[in-house]
């Protein structure tokens, strides 16, 4: 991200956001703005691979809330996806942006898209990576029966790391252990991740390796020392208190006490959408787009598959980038 500008904004609750922007003089006239949102646990310097192929765009890519030197609120109420869409637009009105296409990665897909529920005049296009569109939460997140339901079907409880996540010891484990997170995240082998997140207990298990007898090979973009360095630094300092608020909005049911009464039809996606599905993601696996094809919630879906994991703008930024800009010139510029 050495090219773009870092700048910060406090918004109207109060919060203080850093983003990085390009020149906007830089960007050929016709092109839109791309709006990247990253996920957990990660900053905006997760998109770098990306806005370094794609000069011909103007961006602008925030530290969402809870991160590098955005605000770390520990309340999940914070977290509430119109609240924090609020915000996003905030970053957008300070640019001079009326639209942007917009994409996230991991939870910044799920911000992205409500992010378009909450703001639609502000998106000119949707870009999903990793996570699919979900519909609204009509009901109470309950992690045992969604794992129960995952177990049943893909034979593995494909939520069981957030047991861990959602503990009180979580997060100081995460901070204690950092650098083993950091190398299970991207482990090389082709299932790791699966079974890491998705076996109960793994998780736990992985980053206290008491018996120092569990390692792995990461994968060739994790192998960077400097990416590490940054990684482990920043969640060192950081911690895990305020990110892991993504994930106790649902169990706290805050985005549920919101949805619930939202008309349907705010949740139909009116712009081109594209979705990259990633082969070696056994988490967040396509399938769980299926309930938003049926409900006719994604009309203009578009799908592209990459062979990678779960961490693709760091892993596959060519296929990505090569599949975003064709997207882009046929749905958003043509």
């Amino acid at each position: 991200m050495d090219a773009l500008q870092k700048k910060s904004i406090i918004t109207a609750r109060g919060f203080t956001y850093t983003y990085y922007v390009s020149d906007p003089a830089q960007a050929s006239k016709d092109a839109p703005t791309l709006f990247l949102i990253h996920g957990f646990p990660d900053d905006a310097q997760l998109w770098d691979g990306i806005v370094s192929r794609l000069p011909q765009y103007r961006v602008i890519a925030p530290d969402t809330l809870g991160y590098a030197g955005t605000s770390k609120p520990t309340d999940p109420a914070a977290y509430e996806f119109g609240a924090m869409a609020k915000d996003l637009a905030e970053i957008l009105d300070a640019e001079g942006v009326d639209k942007a296409v917009t994409a996230g990665h991991d939870w910044g897909s799920a911000v992205a898209q409500r992010f378009y529920v909450h703001q639609p005049e502000r998106v000119s296009a949707l870009v999903l990576l990793n996570v699919a569109y979900s519909g609204p939460a009509t009901e109470p997140f309950d992690l045992e029966a969604t794992n129960a339901f995952l177990e049943k079907t893909f034979g593995r409880p494909l939520l069981a790391y957030q047991e861990l996540l959602l503990s009180k010891e979580g997060p100081e484990i995460m901070r204690k252990h950092v650098g083993r997170l950091y190398d299970g995240m991207h482990g090389a082998p082709r299932d790791f991740f699966g079974e890491l997140l998705g076996v109960r207990g793994n998780f736990k298990k992985w980053l206290l390796n008491e018996n120092n007898d569990w390692d792995v090979e990461v994968r060739d973009y994790a192998k960077d020392p400097e990416l590490k360095r940054l990684y482990v630094e920043r969640l060192q300092r950081d911690g895990f208190e305020a990110p892991i608020c993504y994930y106790r909005g649902n169990k706290e049911h805050i985005q549920h006490a919101v949805e619930k009464d939202m008309p349907r039809e705010r949740f139909v996606v009116k712009v081109p959408m594209l979705y990259f599905i990633c082969s070696q993601d056994a988490v967040c696996r396509p399938e769980a787009m299926i309930p938003a094809k049926l409900g006719g919630l994604v009309p203009d879906l578009e799908e592209v598959t990459i062979d990678c994991s779960h961490w693709s703008p760091l892993e596959a930024p060519g296929p990505i980038s090569s599949a975003l800009d064709d997207f882009v010139k046929r749905k958003v510029i043509s």
